[in-house]
């Protein structure tokens, strides 16, 4: 009888192992994937292109409402600083409201066409622009890492209209211009590698249409006709953002 027991005993040391290496084994639990959450403040700087077009007619009698010049197109570049803050709800939802303000180098001239002198130039330059907007996007990638919007508000801008009769005179208007904007653009977190609260950093990319209006330009009426100039801005730019 003890040697049955031992066998026995014996047996089930030499199999347990065995059964034990056959059972399913659990897998280990891992963290839950870290989400960046875009609610908060922050402060950039962007730059980038701007290019538009412009439209002026005489406001002066007898020539009210007639074309000065052809329309012509401006070019430039832009650069400056942005703040914003957002509010993330809904899991992958974000609004917010940006400001941001620019100096630019965007310029055209033309030569004035008939019945107007076709030897005098009126040339149109923006000094600085600023819009105002609401931005409404959505959150995507595994981290909600990246994130799409759409964009608009209110834009304003130096705009500055000079006429000149080489070698004769030259005369300018300078007025502030109030308009709208609409665009769309993406974000993209990219330091640190594991989201934090605070201090992180984006960097974006956004296409915005800005229409700045028509505005009255009044030059000195001995020397030319004043003239009502209208504006549009088309702005690519990139930016990169501090997450406070």
């Amino acid at each position: 009888m003890k040697k049955l027991i031992l066998g026995a005993a014996l047996a089930a040391f030499y199999t347990l192992p065995a059964l034990a290496a056959d059972l399913p084994v659990k897998a280990p639990m891992l963290a839950p994937l870290a989400h960046w959450n875009w609610t908060g403040c922050y402060l950039g700087i962007e730059g980038g292109a701007n290019w538009g077009r412009t439209h002026n007619h005489d406001i002066t009698a007898p020539f009210v409402g007639i074309a000065v010049t052809d329309p012509f197109d401006l070019r430039g570049v832009l650069a400056g600083g942005t703040v914003g803050c957002n509010y993330q709800w809904e899991a992958n939802w974000v609004i917010g409201i940006e400001n941001d303000f620019s100096w630019t180098n965007k310029k055209g001239s033309a030569n004035e066409i008939a019945p107007f002198d076709p030897t005098a130039t009126v040339e149109v330059k923006e000094h600085w622009i600023d819009t105002l907007r609401v931005r409404l996007g959505h959150t995507f990638g595994a981290q909600d890492q990246f994130l799409l919007y759409v964009t608009g508000g209110v834009a304003f801008a130096d705009i500055e209209a000079i006429t000149c009769l080489p070698a004769v005179f030259c005369d300018s208007s300078s007025v502030i211009h109030t308009g709208w904007t609409v665009g769309a653009g993406g974000e993209w977190a990219i330091f640190p590698s594991v989201p934090t609260p605070h201090n992180w950093w984006s960097v974006k990319a956004e296409y915005l249409y800005v229409d700045l209006g028509s505005k009255d330009h009044n030059f000195n009426p001995a020397l030319t006709t004043s003239k009502n100039i209208s504006v549009i801005d088309h702005i690519v730019r990139v930016g990169l953002n501090w997450h406070l």
